[in-house]
């Protein structure tokens, strides 16, 4: 936890919170001792990204309103829905082994200066 808000501006506190509703939801493992920290309680490519953001961030649900509905009001709701789908579609496509292996080619990408 210590190296991740070291390389990130994460603060501790709440890199710990994410940390420990990963390991509840069975995404990482933690292990104690002067050794201990963080594991993928899986391989890379078995977890999407959708998995992590709705452990991290909760399950979208359609909300009840108490608000008479109106045209305006629907639009804007399907528009939603239509975002929410979206999105969806596109994070279940991606695993960790995805943004890994993307980040590894856009580091490969990087100029090289040489003297």
């Amino acid at each position: 936890m210590s190296e991740i808000a070291a390389k990130q501006p994460i603060p501790e506190r709440y890199l710990e919170q994410i940390l420990t509703s990963l390991r509840r939801s069975g995404v990482v493992q933690s292990y104690r001792g002067s050794r201990g920290g963080f594991v993928l309680a899986r391989e890379p490519w078995q977890i999407t990204l959708l998995e992590i953001v709705i452990v991290v961030e909760g399950e979208r649900k359609e909300r009840e309103s108490s608000l008479t509905p109106t045209l305006e009001r629907n639009l804007v709701h399907e528009i939603w829905e239509q975002v929410n789908t979206a999105s969806v579609e596109v994070l279940q496509n991606y695993t960790l082994q995805d943004l890994c292996q993307q980040r590894e080619d856009r580091l490969q990408q990087g100029p090289m200066y040489y003297i």
